[in-house]
């Protein structure tokens, strides 16, 4: 191919990337502008859909407390219910769960609080690695958290974890 070849084909080049830039540049923008004008909703729409579906909207701190006061309700009616050999039973195997179950967890450089909230579940220091991770990001601790090893136990709060972690 010759000098004039070679030119002719990179000016055609530049003319086709432009024409796909500009298409890509503008439509973008109209689709990202639909996109938030179906998106933004008001409370009141909100409120009103809730309403037609016969549901209420709580806060998080109300729904956990919520939930506490429901299995303790549970635990204690079960408690209740339990015949006298049972609750013998019951009281050997909640001494086994009792006990202190310690856990040394080593945080290496690049883990995610995620990694280390699976690692406490997998020891059997917390119940829902789920839980715990959204915990940390909710109170932003997960950007505090430290290298190196920590001695947990089961029955420690997350707080505590989360203490315990980020010192």
């Amino acid at each position: 191919m010759s000098k004039t070849g070679f030119q002719a084909f990179a000016a055609g080049m530049i003319v086709a990337t432009s024409v796909l830039g500009g298409t890509y540049l503008f439509s973008g923008k109209q689709q990202a502008e639909a996109d938030v004008e179906q998106k933004e909703l008001s409370e009141k729409e909100v409120e009103n859909f809730l309403t037609d579906k016969q549901q209420i909207a709580i806060q998080i701190d109300e729904y956990e407390e919520l939930l506490a006061s429901k299995n303790a309700k549970v635990v204690e009616k079960e408690t209740e219910e339990a015949p006298q050999e049972v609750k013998k039973d019951t009281a050997s195997a909640e001494e086994k769960k009792q006990e202190v179950i310690k856990y040394k967890v080593t945080i290496k450089a690049g883990m995610t609080t995620s990694e280390v909230s699976d690692l406490l579940e997998q020891n059997a220091i917390i119940t829902s690695s789920k839980e715990f991770d959204q915990y940390l990001i909710k109170n932003k601790y997960h950007t505090k958290v430290q290298l190196g090893t920590f001695e947990v136990q089961k029955g420690m709060t997350f707080l505590q974890l989360a203490k315990a972690i980020t010192r």
